[in-house]
């Protein structure tokens, strides 16, 4: 049973009404741009009450037009983002997740922000206009992950609604750590993000620790290769400065290098490469290809295709066991 609460009534007040907002903008959107090319010459004459409305000043009209549509109905769809995240479910206790099925999201809180907005649109114009859901990046990665468990994550403290995603659980107090251990240790899978933050890098060598087999354990390589190297470097300082007083830790993987398949990937992909484990916490990096805009028309046929890399590098992760 999943433990959760809704936010307070104020909040999903709030989030219903910037839902109907955005229906609204998107509307408008949709008619001002079909708008655009519908309407004849004459139609616009009638309209702007200008009888004497020459080509120009029509085509003029239409392409204004046509780009205020676009502008109304993209601002919808970031309206659509901030509803959705005041009418979210967080984790009520962290407590209760022992003994379920869950996946284990870790990151910096940087990532958040750079997650935090939908895609790019696809290279059809058209197709992108019809077929933009208003999901954020974190949203299209963690529906992947989903398919593993329940993907849950620490919230950033002190944010007015959580991100859309993972369902976001808070710590209050100094013992985050303690939480972060035991959530490492009865997660399914830990899917944590290579970034060269002190949280991050301590939470990548807890993981060498208590995490129950190292398949469980996919590192995300979502930045370019200088925060990775800098990951690298500091996660091998840490693990040095933790084993000095604990020598019965296994040994630290040797990361192995990454460098981006050509031409690099832009902030439009979620993921850039991952790193997973064989049970000897030997590590293989899987990088990933581009997505061309031109051959995904939408992002349906872009999420296909992300997903179909991903299904062949996850596969022995997919046929884990549960924990219980």
């Amino acid at each position: 049973m999943r433990a959760e609460r809704r936010l307070s009534g104020g909040h999903v007040a709030t989030g219903a009404v910037l839902t109907v907002v955005s229906w609204v903008l998107r509307a408008a959107g949709v008619v001002l741009f079909v708008g655009a090319f519908v309407l004849s010459r004459d139609n616009l004459a009638l309209w702007l009450d200008e009888p004497d409305l020459g080509w120009p000043s029509a085509i003029l009209v239409k392409v204004l037009t046509g780009a205020a549509g676009a502008v109304v109905f993209e601002g919808g769809h970031l309206v659509a983002v901030w509803g959705k995240r005041f009418r979210s479910t967080t984790v009520a206790s962290f407590d209760a997740l022992p003994g379920t099925r869950y996946v284990l999201y870790l990151r910096s809180f940087r990532t958040d922000t750079a997650l935090a907005t939908p895609p790019g649109l696809p290279g059809n114009p058209v197709g992108a206009l019809m077929s933009r859901r208003g999901l954020t990046r974190e949203e299209h990665l963690i529906r992947y992950f989903g398919g593993f468990g329940e993907v849950v994550a620490i919230g950033r403290p002190g944010e007015r609604a959580p991100q859309l995603g993972a369902r976001r659980g808070y710590v209050t107090g100094p013992d985050w750590q303690d939480t972060v251990t035991r959530l490492i240790r009865d997660a399914h899978l830990v899917v944590l993000s290579a970034a060269p933050t002190p949280g991050t890098v301590w939470e990548f060598v807890e993981s060498l620790h208590v995490i129950g087999s190292p398949r469980r354990l996919v590192l995300l390589i979502q930045d370019g290769p200088a925060d990775y190297a800098a990951f690298r470097a500091a996660v091998g300082q840490e693990y040095a400065t933790r084993t000095a007083s604990d020598d019965g830790r296994p040994p630290l993987p040797a990361l192995p290098d990454y460098t981006p398949l050509p031409p690099d990937p832009d902030a439009d992909v979620p993921v850039r490469a991952l790193v997973t484990f064989d049970d000897g916490w030997q590590p293989t990096l899987s990088r990933f290809h581009p997505i061309d805009r031109k051959a995904a028309g939408t992002i349906w046929e872009r999420a296909r295709l992300a997903d179909r890399e991903l299904d062949a590098v996850l596969a022995a992760q997919k046929d884990l066991l549960p924990l219980r």
